[in-house]
């Protein structure tokens, strides 16, 4: 059940107080755009799918239940944007080496690290752009967002069998690319999953 307030909250925005949805970004709209470059591993796309995840929740979010947990829903606009983007895409993306302070560890402040830093984040965004965007979804908001796989079954609209799944897989699949192992990668079936 979602808290007193942001039920509050949630019901004043369908009211269609600007000042409450303002609010509403303000609480989400850091973790929103983390999780959207997580997954395209490009500041720009980023902020352009967690502006058009805040206007698909403006546009719809008179028909939202406010019994249910809304960071659920949002996040899963937010992945399904982020997915639909990657699918578009014809080709991996490079990753620029600006646009990868989100794997960052701040209290590091050695400048000797920084060069190795940059090159381990680069590393990592260019092997989660070769696995399937399921597999990245999983792993993305499990291991660099910290979800549980219960708030990623709920956000990906599959059992949680599914998302452990899916997780052993894309672990295993990055695993591989990252020992330098020739792995196939496509969009294969999910053997042992039951969604």
């Amino acid at each position: 059940m979602p808290e007193a307030a942001e039920v509050a909250l949630l019901e004043k925005c369908q009211q269609g107080r600007e000042d409450a949805f303002r609010e509403l970004m303000d609480r989400y709209q850091r973790r929103v755009y983390w999780i959207a470059f997580n997954m395209l591993g490009n500041y720009e796309s980023a902020k352009e799918v967690s502006q058009e995840a805040f206007i698909r929740v403006f546009r719809n979010i008179g028909r939202f239940d406010v019994k249910k947990n809304f960071y659920t829903w949002l996040y899963q606009i937010t992945v399904n944007l982020s997915i639909d983007r990657l699918r578009k895409a014809s080709h991996a993306k490079a990753v620029g080496l600006d646009g990868l302070g989100s794997l960052a560890d701040p209290d590091r402040r050695d400048p000797s690290d920084a060069g190795e830093r940059t090159e381990t984040r680069q590393r990592v965004h260019q092997f989660l752009d070769r696995l399937p965007p399921k597999y990245k979804a999983v792993l993305t908001l499990r291991d660099i967002q910290g979800f549980s796989c219960e708030e990623i079954a709920e956000i990906v609209g599959c059992t949680n069998a599914t998302v452990r799944w899916r997780l052993h897989r894309a672990r295993k699949l990055f695993k591989a690319l990252w020992e330098g192992k020739g792995v196939e990668i496509g969009d294969e079936g999910d053997e042992g999953e039951s969604s």
